[in-house]
């Protein structure tokens, strides 16, 4: 299974508690959570605000419209339309629901968008998207060893992991509390508890049939852009053919979509009408051209090689990896196949932003991919390729570090935004970052403890290695 042996496995002797057998993932999560809670800034906040609006509006009003606000800073603009005399946002209500949930907690506490914008809305990020972003690193981290071999089992499962988080487009946009994120890494999470599903060896399957089922539900009630390759996780999950055990991923399913029904059938009067098709934003809809599918695909591939370059190596990687394996490869190259059909066929590339943001989906999937290394022979080549995976890895920390730092509504999509964010950087134009006080110290804190846990860790899974070769 790859999963780390207990305590009690290695030395013998009682096991230990939660923290004791899960402590290198928590510091993990919590080290990724803390470092991207650092880059959150005003600059997102500011310019990011629509996504903030539908969370004071489910909290504060008991409404899902966006009108009517009384902070200056939450007056709907961007994208909205009007909708039988309301102002609705033209996206899927999940990322409002999930930051309602929190807000509603930070709210207790005396905080609200118009005593303090900035803080209130950096901590509702900080608790939606950014902690899902840290969460879905260790289910990267997690597939990834279910996909390694017993004798690479740390190493390169560890890198997918940072490099997801850190070292692509994930990481500017973990600090926004964006619907694209969001969805993304529940698409993560959604197809590691479906390669456990694959691997249920301890009789759990009902148990990640429901999970698998509410979290590709909920990719569908938080963005649209992520059903494609949220299906091609279904379909793999289809693939083991467990029927008795379909019923349970469908109430899972359902539970995970029944918010945006909801959502459609109270506010449009139709719980398969969605916001977009609501307001008629045309330039979403499937249509084919050659231009128009040329012209994406090369849209696509620069910002991949100059973005994100790590999650070309992965895809490549992903070959090595045998045929055993051979279902959880299809479902990745699916996932591409199926997001870059509907991408390459439609308008928009997403407007202002870092990177290619409709690329997000991939992130993940694509840092898994790293792991096929682990299967060549110790030898020249495969140091050239883990060197060439750790410089992709390495130049797109700083390339998406900047990006975090800098903001991600940038516009000039002709130009790269590496130079001009930098620029700005050096000239310290950067706007305030909310929570870099509180956090700075308990990130160098656990950060700390991570290294230290390490060497710990690497021994766990050296002995599971053994266990499991004898």
């Amino acid at each position: 299974m790859n999963e780390f042996p207990t305590d009690a496995a290695v030395h013998g002797k009682k096991a230990p508690g939660f923290f004791g057998v899960y402590r290198f993932e928590i510091l993990l999560v919590i080290f990724v959570w803390f470092v991207i809670g650092l880059t959150i800034n005003s600059r997102n906040l500011d310019a990011f605000n629509l996504q903030q609006m539908g969370v004071e509006a489910i909290v504060e009003r008991g409404v899902f419209y966006v009108d009517g606000s009384q902070s200056p800073k939450l007056q709907p603009i961007g994208d909205v339309f009007d909708y039988q005399g309301h102002k609705y946002a033209a996206k899927q209500p999940g990322q409002f629901m999930i930051g309602a949930i929190f807000y509603f907690f930070i709210s207790l506490l005396g905080l609200n968008y118009v005593a303090d914008y900035l803080m209130t809305s950096a901590l509702v990020t900080f608790f939606s998207t950014s902690l899902i972003v840290g969460i879905s690193a260790i289910a990267v981290f997690r597939t990834a060893r279910l996909l390694s071999p017993e004798k690479e089992a740390l190493f390169l499962p560890l890198l997918a992991a940072l490099f997801y988080a850190f070292g692509t487009t994930a990481l500017p946009y973990a600090g926004i509390a964006h619907h694209d994120a969001i969805a993304s890494s529940y698409l993560v999470i959604a197809f590691y508890f479906a390669v456990r599903f694959g691997r249920d060896e301890k009789g759990s399957g009902l148990f990640y049939s429901v999970l698998v089922g509410v979290f590709l539900g909920l990719v569908v009630t938080t963005s649209m852009l992520v059903f494609s390759p949220a299906l091609a996780v279904g379909i793999y999950y289809l693939s083991f053919f467990r029927w008795r055990q379909l019923p349970f991923f469908l109430i899972g399913g359902t539970v995970g979509v029944l918010p945006l029904l909801i959502y459609d059938t109270v506010n449009f009067g139709n719980p398969i009408l969605l916001p977009n098709f609501a307001g008629n934003y045309s330039d979403t809809f499937f249509h084919f051209t050659v231009s128009n599918f040329l012209d994406k695909a090369a849209f696509y591939l620069r910002g991949s090689i100059t973005y994100a370059p790590v999650i070309l190596i992965g895809f490549g990687a992903l070959w090595l990896i045998p045929r055993t394996l051979i279902r959880e490869k299809i479902a990745i190259v699916l996932s591409v196949i199926l997001l870059c059909a509907y991408i390459f066929n439609i308008d928009s590339v997403g407007t202002c932003e870092y990177g290619p943001r409709y690329l997000l989906p991939l992130m993940g999937l694509g840092c898994i991919g790293v792991v096929g290394f682990g299967y060549l022979p110790a030898g020249a080549t495969r140091n050239l390729w883990v060197g060439a995976l750790l410089l992709s890895g390495v130049v797109g920390v700083v390339i998406n570090t900047v990006g975090a730092m800098g903001g991600a509504m940038y516009c000039d999509l002709g130009t790269h935004a590496f130079k001009p964010h930098f620029d700005m950087i050096k000239k310290g134009e950067l706007g305030t970052f909310p929570l870099f006080r509180w956090l700075f110290i308990p990130t160098l804190m656990v950060g700390y403890f991570f290294l230290r846990n390490l060497p710990q860790a690497s021994r766990r899974v050296s002995v599971e290695s053994q266990i499991t070769a004898d």
